[in-house]
């Protein structure tokens, strides 16, 4: 999963840079905003299905895997076929009247996203790892070349809203050739079992249902108080957090796709969530804590000086990634089925979460909304963590997860005041990142269990392509932590 989302982003990226440099940040805004509604429909079509899909599939159970995947194509064709004639309506309520023939285009986008989403959920859920990241780069490809070719042709915003559309229902057509392929469609379609799936699958969209008109307000707020170019530097701080979604985007489908088998194995259930745990922060925050450090050089590199508010917004939302080892508490719960206490979490979440995000964002713009989601993401963490201890017994190791951030952040704070003492954007970024990374390998080594490590090298060493070179990057690890400690 992880080489094909990473050939999916490189594709995506390019076309985002080329797509935004050939927009403007005023006009790449406007996409953005666009795009708020049929992504506000595609999630209300999907009922939690989505999750019941690569659950049901990952424990063999494909009568109701196939039967939450039909109902959630066929919910979402009405949600889709909706758009067109509200968006005029939607439009005016962004204050942007102009929008309305770009939401119309995109209600193409809405009905194939979540049919892709759905048959690359059932994918994940059978171990086809290669096809469901295929689909996605077949996607990407399409969509990044329409785009920039209709930008060039000379149909600017429009050809970039006509590209998500004819990349993603070129991607739902060779979606369903590869299920076809998959598995046996006629025998699993023969029967369904809607109320159990429901059961499962409606307290996970509780909450979404519920954010409806939280998300309204906020898209209100933000038609109100935040710009276009604003809209723009953010989708470009968005883009820049690539590497950390590939890897919490493997982690998390993998885990969610495999563990299910260990739910009768109590301790070792348990335990495997915790080394999930461990091992997301041992990646995700030396990444975090390099986005958030070289942020400016970043946005200016890859996008150019004109995108001037994204390095604050970057590292922001870096920092906030952070979080990403905690969340398998969520993962937890809804293996085990306890998808109701994941609604509870979510709807108190959302509540906490409105009045801090509402009072930053009007007074602070998109800043304050990027803060509001630092601050949110960590309140909710911690009432889930609270909740699975109380009412599960189900413990995250804090201490140990803090302890795999400490290499990252004080090779951080080492290398941030040589950093702003270079006035040359080239030789910061250069100096910075050999401090960075010299200090990160020794304090690495240095602070990780050798036990971790171990398995890390073990883990990394079964895996095709990446695996053996990774595998080999810790094995010096190991050997810089036996000689630092001998």
């Amino acid at each position: 999963m992880f080489v094909g989302w990473l050939a999916y982003n490189a594709v995506s990226a390019v076309g985002s840079i080329v797509i935004a440099r050939l927009l403007g940040p005023d006009n790449y805004g406007v996409v953005s905003i666009a795009l708020i509604y049929p992504l506000m429909f595609s999630g209300l079509a999907d009922l939690g299905l989505s999750t019941a899909i690569m659950r049901y599939a990952s424990i063999g159970d494909f009568r109701r895997a196939f039967t939450a995947l039909r109902l959630r194509v066929l919910i979402t064709t009405a949600f889709a076929v909706a758009l067109i004639p509200l968006a005029p309506y939607l439009a005016f309520t962004l204050h942007r009247p102009y929008l309305a023939p770009m939401i119309e285009i995109l209600a193409v986008y809405a009905f194939a996203y979540n049919a892709v989403t759905s048959i690359t959920a059932f994918l994940a859920g059978v171990k086809r790892y290669w096809d469901y990241v295929a689909i996605d780069v077949v996607m990407s490809s399409v969509r990044v070349s329409s785009s920039i070719a209709l930008v060039l042709a000379g149909y600017g915003v429009y050809g970039a809203v006509w590209g998500f559309s004819m990349g993603y229902a070129v991607a739902t057509i060779y979606a369903f050739v590869k299920l076809v392929k998959a598995m046996d469609l006629v025998s699993s379609l023969a029967r369904n079992d809607v109320a159990e799936v429901l059961k499962y699958s409606i307290p996970l969209y509780m909450p979404r249902l519920l954010g409806i008109p939280i998300g309204q307000f906020y898209n209100i707020l933000m038609a109100t108080y935040v710009t276009n170019a604003e809209m723009g530097n953010y989708q470009i701080a968005g883009y820049l957090l690539t590497p950390i979604g590939l890897i919490t985007g493997s982690l998390s489908t993998a885990l969610f796709t495999t563990l299910p088998q260990l739910v009768n194995e109590d301790y070792k259930f348990r335990n495997a969530l915790n080394r999930a745990a461990r091992y997301t922060a041992i990646v995700v925050s030396p990444i975090a804590i390099a986005l958030a450090l070289f942020s400016e050089q970043a946005v200016y590199i890859v996008y150019g000086p004109q995108y001037g508010l994204a390095p604050l917004y970057l590292s922001i939302m870096a920092i906030s990634n952070l979080l990403a080892p905690f969340g398998v508490v969520p993962m937890y719960l809804n293996i085990i089925g306890a998808t109701r206490t994941t609604m509870a979490l979510n709807i108190v979440g959302m509540l906490i979460g409105l009045p801090i995000t509402w009072a930053l964002l009007v007074h602070y713009g998109m800043l304050g909304a990027v803060i509001a989601s630092l601050i949110n993401g960590a309140l909710g963490t911690a009432i889930s963590l609270t909740v699975a201890g109380r009412m599960y017994g189900f413990v995250i190791d804090i201490t140990q997860v803090v302890k795999y951030w400490a290499p990252s952040l004080i090779a951080g704070v080492l290398t941030y005041p040589a950093m702003r003492i270079m006035s040359n954007m080239w030789l910061a970024l250069g100096v910075g990142s050999l401090i960075y990374l010299a200090s990160l390998i020794v304090l690495t080594a240095l602070m990780t269990d050798m036990e971790d490590l171990k398995n890390l090298v073990d883990i990394n060493r079964g895996i095709n392509y990446i695996g053996p070179l990774v595998s080999h990057a810790l094995n010096y690890l190991v050997k810089i932590r036996m000689v630092l400690w001998s």
